[in-house]
């Protein structure tokens, strides 16, 4: 089987989550091939697709938007997994949740109009504070929010544990 994880990152965060999705899977699973969007041609030739995208204003980077839309039809004809990176864990705690809640729903409701996903997941990714700008910074943190990597790599290896398996079942027919 080969399966191919593809990921839009702007910072590098959403990559190394991409990069320990397909060292999970490659044990069970064989060919795993780890690249940018935007070094994908065709994905005619993979059984499976996973595609992860750092989310920014709310929405996919444009570059992931554009695989998702220019291989739409070849990716409807194969298991797709999806998995985006946000900020929810990085939010005041008692927006968190809620937060997460809102930027999944509207993430999974706009990535299925494109492609028929297996399942979509939302992972908190790495945050410096110097990615804001000052005065915002300091009401980020008088607020609660937090700065650091806040990345849960025992969830994202049990989910990418989950597709394995569900591929391992013939989840690619």
């Amino acid at each position: 089987m080969t399966v191919l994880v593809a990921y839009a990152s702007a910072l590098g965060s959403t990559r190394e989550i991409a990069q320990r999705v397909a060292s999970r899977l490659r044990p069970a699973l064989g060919e795993v091939q780890c690249r940018s969007v935007e070094e994908i041609g065709p994905v005619s030739g993979y059984d499976a697709v996973i595609i992860g995208s750092a989310i920014h204003n709310q929405a996919w980077l444009p570059p992931a938007r554009l695989f998702l839309a220019r291989h739409a039809s070849e990716l409807a004809g194969r298991p797709v997994w999806a998995f985006s990176v946000g900020m929810a864990e990085a939010l005041p705690k008692p927006f968190r949740r809620r937060g997460a809640a809102i930027q999944e729903n509207r993430l999974a409701r706009t990535l299925v109009r494109e492609v028929p996903l297996r399942g979509h997941r939302l992972f908190s990714g790495v945050y410096h504070a110097a990615q804001m700008p000052r005065p915002l910074r300091l009401l980020f943190r008088l607020t609660g929010g937090r700065f650091g990597d806040l990345r849960d790599w025992a969830a994202i290896e049990a989910w990418a544990d989950q597709i394995a398996a569900r591929l391992g079942k013939g989840g690619a027919a």
